[in-house]
């Protein structure tokens, strides 16, 4: 079968790609390419993987026409980007998202994952620590967390009138660790990276803060 990773270019997708391709499954990457792809190509996997360059708010729907199975990855990732231009965090992440899930719908892929964020609970830097879940009450407040959210809605929305699309959200804490397209800006990484160059980790906010 073969899976197509929106945004499979990025810092999840790259590592992504390598365990679906690992798992024998032919893999279709829609991304803007913003980073480059020389990471993926180098990875020795040749005609397994195929790249289509494209903006997620403007999804061709032929692009699925041979594909099983969607990762939605693409979108902007953080906060800083989102407060940047929350117009186009929420065009992203939002219409984007609903654009892709329709054009699965019209084309028959069922099967749909979609990367949303635990920050839809926004419990603060000092928030209790607690195991939440997914009837857990969410308080999305910042713009990057409000657009997972109403993208959240969105697909579960089109699920209800679509018996057959099945889309599964998860709702992931920070990510860490490395990846063929690299990021620093995670605090995970920020930290570890830290320690390597300055010999020190520098902890904000008295330590007292956590991270889902």
């Amino acid at each position: 079968m073969k899976v197509l990773v929106s945004g499979g270019a990025g810092y999840i997708g790259s590592v992504l790609i390598q365990e679906l391709l690992g798992r024998g499954y032919a893999v279709k990457v829609f991304d803007k390419m913003y980073f480059g792809k020389k990471h993926l190509e180098n990875g020795g996997y040749g005609s397994r993987i195929e790249f289509v360059q494209g903006d997620i708010r403007n999804f061709d729907a032929s692009i699925l026409n041979d594909v099983g199975a969607v990762i939605h990855l693409a979108g902007l990732s953080n906060d800083p980007t989102a407060e940047f231009n929350p117009k186009a965090n929420m065009e992203m992440n939002c219409n984007g998202t609903n654009v892709l899930a329709e054009a699965c719908i019209e084309k028959g892929v069922c099967k749909f994952t979609y990367a949303s964020s635990a920050s839809v609970y926004d419990k603060g830097l000092i928030g209790e620590n607690e195991l939440l879940n997914e009837e857990s009450k969410v308080e999305p407040i910042a713009a990057y967390s409000q657009s997972k959210y109403l993208g959240e809605r969105i697909l579960l929305d089109l699920s209800e009138k679509n018996d057959r699309f099945c889309p599964v959200i998860l709702r992931q804490g920070t990510v860490y660790g490395q990846s063929p397209r690299m990021r620093y800006d995670l605090v995970v990484n920020t930290m570890v990276k830290n320690a390597f160059i300055n010999g020190r980790m520098k902890v904000f906010c008295g330590g007292m803060q956590w991270r889902p």
